[in-house]
């Protein structure tokens, strides 16, 4: 994954919006790239104009948009002054102009709350929406604490999974952190008759857990690797007990099911109370 190229962050000013855009910047610094901060605007609605005849009147909402934007940037150039920012008003609404971008961006990056009337409750609209069919990973920001915590990432072996993999060993390598790789047993299967099953159940772990590592370390030359397998709980309940204090957490949209989103990605991103980024390439399905 080439931060270098693209970094999107949507903004509208909100506490939860302008958060994501201080993370976003701070992400661009380390990666030596540009920000782009992008504001999804629609048409406001009809005013009263000469004899009574409905107009559209679009220049006072557009330029106070316009102004949410300025300010942003002013933010970031005062927060981080070594990057360069680009901003952007877009007509249509948050969900499609962000879709729209994720086809050619490395990351779109959003907030957990707002985002203008029409996007509503991020994790109500977008989670069905962008998280489902964006072009890129999307990083979901909650928190800007951590930032000593390792990069954490969830493995099953899926192509997904691997994909993940990859985005969390560039940004454990852009921030000079640990990566952390996490393979979760649920309690689905049977309790175990012998001691040679469960040790077979939990070599086929190890195993997923040595590959995605070897994986990891074979892009990036020298990076820290952690792994853990976790057992007793469900894939989501163990994945967000083990991100308390992560970084972020990063995971493929969907792990070995055929679903379009995974219930294990969509239940995870519901209750995260950290950060989460969610790897999503419908291109190559």
């Amino acid at each position: 994954m080439d931060f270098t190229r693209s970094i999107v962050v949507g903004y509208d000013d909100t506490t939860a919006s302008a958060a994501a855009v201080r993370w976003a910047a701070h992400l661009a610094r380390s990666s030596g790239t540009g920000l782009r901060i992008v504001h999804a605007w629609s048409w406001p609605l009809l005013s009263s104009g000469m004899a009574g005849l409905p107009v559209m009147d679009s220049a006072g909402p557009r330029n106070q948009a316009t102004r949410l934007l300025e300010d942003a940037a002013a933010t970031v150039s005062l927060l981080v002054p070594e990057i360069t920012v680009q901003t952007d008003l877009i007509t249509g609404t948050a969900r499609d102009v962000l879709d729209g971008l994720s086809q050619t961006a490395e990351l779109v990056v959003v907030g957990t709350r707002g985002l203008g009337p029409v996007m509503g409750a991020l994790l109500g609209s977008v989670s069905r929406g962008i998280l489902h069919d964006a072009g890129c990973p999307v990083a979901v920001i909650r928190s800007e604490h951590h930032v000593g915590g390792p990069v954490l990432v969830a493995y099953d072996g899926s192509e997904a999974a691997g994909e993940a993999v990859d985005v969390a060993a560039d940004l454990a390598s852009t921030w000079g952190s640990r990566l952390r790789i996490v393979h979760v047993r649920a309690d689905g299967h049977a309790p175990y008759d012998q001691v040679a099953e469960a040790w077979s159940g939990g070599s086929r772990s190890r195993g997923l857990l040595d590959e995605a590592a070897e994986r990891a370390r074979t892009a990036h030359d020298g990076l820290p690797v952690e792994t853990r397998m976790l057992e007793g709980l469900s894939a989501a309940d163990g994945l967000l007990t083990a991100a308390a204090g992560a970084r972020i957490l990063v995971m493929g949209h969907r792990g070995v099911s055929r679903g379009a989103f995974g219930s294990t990605a969509h239940a995870t991103v519901l209750h995260a109370t950290g950060n989460i980024a969610v790897v999503r390439r419908p291109s190559a399905e």
